[in-house]
């Protein structure tokens, strides 16, 4: 009796721990503690990833937003350019007839709105015409005071802006000894011609180039020169040996050569003038040339003549270039 008993309870025992062993397989929250800490931490690095991924889309949405955002806004400001600048045109044209028929009352209404239209507007070139054109309409009313204004302002910003290259310097000079003239100041009236005269003749100088007048007639001969490719003449206008430095594109990739003579840079001229340079250069005439003391840049700054020397040519003085820098990639042959 004793041994049935023992057998009975030895088989529930073994019933017992086999039950145990199997819930703790189909339920991980039984399981031992290092297995259910490892399940979650894989769920908890799950987690953190799959919210890592939404933050970064949501990161990449706003990005995109913003350059549509910043796009819908340039446009709209090119737009807005746009429409000022036809106003701009079509009163500036308008005054100009008025001017021509004597109309000056007219004309001076007129350059005011449209001067005020080209202060908003990019760029100079426009104030400062605009601005040449109300002191003319001031000066021929006899409106003297207020013709200086513009008259000075206009000369001021020209030697700022662009050193006195730009032609319609004189044309302020000369409307100031007007003004001067008939408001009895004959020596402000001397002063003020021979200032614009040495300023237009050294605009270049900060360049190392003392007579503008006759470096912007050489400059002009290169230009037909590269229109009509004549080679032979653009290689008499350098000096040699001819230093050509490429930049690379401001990829600081420099390339640099050097012609000793005519017959090396016509073997490279489609080299050194290529369409795009010699392009450049038809649509930069003087009055858009820049100086610093590196040299004398058209462009915005692709093509800089940085050694341009005066030189006599069968007895007569002229300029001559000694070196160029290109900043793009140098063309294979």
């Amino acid at each position: 009796m004793k041994d049935q008993q023992l057998i009975v309870l030895s088989a529930a025992l073994t019933i017992t721990l086999a039950s145990s062993s199997l819930s703790s397989v189909t339920n991980p929250s039984l399981a031992s503690p290092t297995v259910a800490n490892q399940g979650l931490a894989n769920q908890a690095a799950a987690s953190a990833k799959a919210k890592a991924k939404a933050d970064a889309d949501k990161t990449t949405q706003k990005a995109a937003d913003a350059e549509v955002s910043f796009a819908s806004i340039d446009a709209a400001i090119a737009k807005q350019e746009a429409i000022k600048q036809k106003n701009f045109d079509k009163i500036n044209t308008a005054a100009r007839a008025d001017m021509a028929a004597n109309n000056y009352a007219a004309a001076e209404k007129k350059l005011l709105e449209a001067l005020d239209i080209a202060e908003s507007l990019n760029g100079n070139e426009q104030k400062l015409l605009t601005r040449t054109c109300l002191a003319d309409c001031y000066l021929r009313q006899r409106k003297y005071k207020e013709a200086e204004k513009q008259y000075k302002e206009a000369y001021d910003s020209n030697i700022q802006l662009y050193r006195g290259n730009y032609p319609v310097l004189l044309d302020d000079a000369k409307g100031l000894s007007e003004v001067y003239k008939a408001t009895n100041r004959a020596k402000e009236a001397e002063k003020i011609l021979a200032s614009a005269t040495e300023a237009r003749e050294k605009r270049y100088c900060v360049a190392g180039v003392d007579d503008g007048d006759l470096f912007a007639n050489f400059y002009q001969s290169l230009r037909e020169a590269l229109a009509k490719k004549n080679i032979a003449a653009v290689s008499k206008m350098m000096q040699y040996p001819l230093s050509v430095r490429w930049n690379g594109n401001f990829k600081k990739r420099v390339t640099t050569r050097t012609y000793r003579d005519p017959q090396e840079l016509i073997a490279n001229y489609n080299i050194i003038f290529t369409p795009k340079v010699a392009t450049l250069f038809a649509d930069n005439p003087e009055k858009e040339l820049w100086c610093k003391d590196e040299g004398i840049m058209l462009g915005g700054g692709l093509v800089w003549l940085t050694n341009v020397q005066l030189v006599r040519v069968a007895g007569k003085p002229t300029y001559q270039i000694h070196a160029i820098t290109i900043n793009d990639e140098m063309p294979k042959k």
